[in-house]
């Protein structure tokens, strides 16, 4: 079944990052325009105004979920530009406005030309997000909204302000600029986050990720994810993170050979992916284990297309998928025994 523009905004609020009470530091280069307290003020607000905004498409998201593309069963990334184009364009103009836009003196507006607009989108599909804007509670002076068709690129400047609390400004302006200058392959989304460790070293804090990850999961679960990344890190395995369009995986590996990642997407919830490479290597020990994780692990991953078996694409390439629901719970400490039987393989070679 298709994931709705409000299923996604859900996930979205769900992966902003939480406040934070502690005075993090700032890199200079984000505080040219304002100090330090202004802009952890402003990030706080922006983060509010994010909730908002979703809050707005969850209420009225089949007014603008126009693409019924369905994404394949297995993908775990939203692709906003194909799935959700609506709300592609509202990141864009609003990255676009805070990038090149000009916070006022006063910090109460920013002020912008006709270059936010892409030329490529429809001037209809652009004037229809500055209306959704306005739902969200910012003010666009400049334009007549209420025309059909207003000419914006013939408009030199416009002017948005954020009445409701004027501080949203500056947390748009410095969060656009972090997800503009820092965002890589493997660390989108900075923006639509509210990724404020961006602002303190630039890039994507593993351990930090995992725990935010996982907050919103029952305690047990949450807390046997948690025993399972701390022993793997006592064990020498790395952890990295990847997020794009939305899809959180945090991976760990030993000597770079990826053994189980977490991952939180839209699509499928929250997974453990397993890439266990050796398992018959110690194939007396998985007949112990419970028979739903023996089937687990007799079926094996890889590419579906390229096993006679199968033939056809079952999502293989990711590792076995295991659920983080309640189903889980019985199987907690064999999955544990597996890992460590795993990685025992992998220290030999």
């Amino acid at each position: 079944m298709r994931k709705t523009l409000g299923d996604l905004a859900r996930h979205v609020q769900s992966i902003i990052l939480p406040a934070t009470g502690v005075a993090y530091a700032i890199d200079p280069v984000f505080t040219g325009f304002a100090g330090e307290e202004a802009v952890r003020e402003g990030v706080a607000a922006f983060r509010v105004f994010l909730h908002r905004l979703c809050d707005v498409l969850i209420a009225d998201g089949d007014l603008y979920d126009t693409r019924k593309k369905i994404a394949h069963e297995y993908e775990n990334r939203s692709g906003t530009s194909v799935y959700y184009p609506f709300l592609n364009h509202v990141k864009k103009l609003l990255l676009n406005i805070g990038f090149h836009g000009t916070l006022t003196e006063s910090a109460r507006s920013i002020t912008f030309g006709n270059n936010v607009f892409n030329p490529k989108i429809p001037v209809s599909k652009s004037v229809e997000c500055l209306r959704f804007l306005a739902d969200c509670g910012i003010s666009v002076d400049g334009v007549d909204l209420t025309g059909k068709k207003p000419d914006l690129f013939n408009i030199e400047t416009l002017t948005i302000a954020y009445p409701g609390h004027p501080a949203m400004l500056t947390g748009l302006k410095v969060m656009a600029m972090a997800e503009m200058t820092l965002g890589t392959l493997n660390n989108w989304d900075i923006f639509l986050r509210c990724d404020y460790r961006a602002l303190m070293n630039g890039g994507n804090d593993a351990a930090s990720i995992f725990k935010d990850t996982i907050a919103p999961l029952p305690v047990n679960i949450r807390d046997f994810v948690l025993r399972l990344h701390r022993r793997c890190l006592d064990k020498g395995l790395t952890c990295e993170a990847e997020i794009k369009d939305f899809w959180i995986l945090v991976k760990h590996s030993y000597k770079r050979k990826e053994l189980w990642g977490l991952n939180k997407s839209l699509n499928n919830g929250f997974q453990l992916s397993v890439k266990a490479a050796n398992t018959d290597l110690y194939a007396d020990a998985i007949r112990k284990f419970p028979m739903v994780l023996q089937e687990m692990i007799a079926k094996g991953y890889g590419c579906g297309r390229k096993r006679s078996e199968i033939g056809h694409c079952d999502g293989g390439c990711r590792g076995l998928r295991i659920s983080l629901d309640d189903t889980i719970w019985d199987i907690c400490s064999d999955i544990e025994t597996w890992f460590d039987l795993e990685l025992a393989c992998l220290c030999k070679k």
